[in-house]
């Protein structure tokens, strides 16, 4: 079980387990045929992952804290079976014993087609080197109230828009849209916005053409031919099934 707490912007998590009575792989046993999968990076690749991969299927890698701060490189040794891998800043510096973002993001672009870097506030950088595209676009400037689950729902929304063939801006863009619709309300997986949120913001976006709201228009055009039809308040977040009168 884990316990995520919202405190000053950021979050900590508390968790108790126990090891597992079974592997990830003896679970899964042969994946089933599937265009993409979210893989923990480190160590030796889990041999479902492996045979998953062999079978068509692109790897997207993520990472988790080094609570001991030991950030060994060889956790990035079974890079050369992902097609892309996405850590944030400080993941990525520190496994790359960089100083800064684009440096790490430059030395996991050596590993791995697609290498993405997450920069909180200041967005997300990317280089494909199967396109030659690099981007780097902002965050749009929302007051966060939880950050639980961000990362998550930018790695999601960015394995979508590359799978629906979206360039290398507008991965990043819809990804960055997602995280920030998710840290305006509280919740991990209860956050993660829906079509109707993302067209509710896009509605409202483009129906106000003034400052900043035009240069937001411009790089979220994208978006009009998927959420023209979505109704108003359509399919949104999910919601909870248990604590339903909490004060959250």
């Amino acid at each position: 079980m884990t316990v995520s707490l919202s405190v000053e912007r950021d979050r900590s998590l508390v968790t108790h387990g126990h090891a597992p009575p079974l592997s990830a792989s003896e679970l899964i046993g042969d994946p089933p045929g599937c265009r993409a999968a979210i893989v923990s990076v480190g160590g030796e690749l889990e041999p479902w992952a492996a045979a998953a991969t062999a079978n068509g299927t692109r790897l997207y890698g993520d990472v988790g804290w080094d609570p001991h701060g030991e950030w060994a490189p060889q956790v990035l040794a079974t890079l050369g079976h992902f097609y892309a891998f996405m850590p944030n800043d400080v993941e990525a510096m520190a496994y790359t014993r960089t100083e800064d973002p684009w440096a790490a993001l430059y030395a996991l672009a050596d590993h791995v087609p697609v290498a993405v870097v997450t920069v909180g506030q200041q967005g997300a950088m990317a280089i494909d080197s199967l396109t030659g595209e690099e981007e780097w676009v902002p965050a749009l400037p929302v007051t966060a109230y939880d950050p639980t689950g961000a990362g998550d729902c930018f790695g999601a929304a960015f394995v979508m828009a590359d799978l629906a063939g979206f360039s290398l801006a507008d991965r990043l863009s819809f990804a960055n849209l997602c995280a920030s619709l998710s840290v305006q309300e509280v919740g991990g997986s209860l956050a993660a916005p829906g079509w109707g949120d993302i067209a509710d913001w896009w509605h409202r976006t483009s129906s106000a053409r003034d400052g900043v709201r035009r240069q937001w228009v411009r790089r979220y055009g994208f978006l009009e031919h998927l959420v023209s039809d979505v109704p108003v308040e359509a399919v949104r977040r999910a919601s909870a099934t248990i604590a339903r009168h909490s004060d959250a």
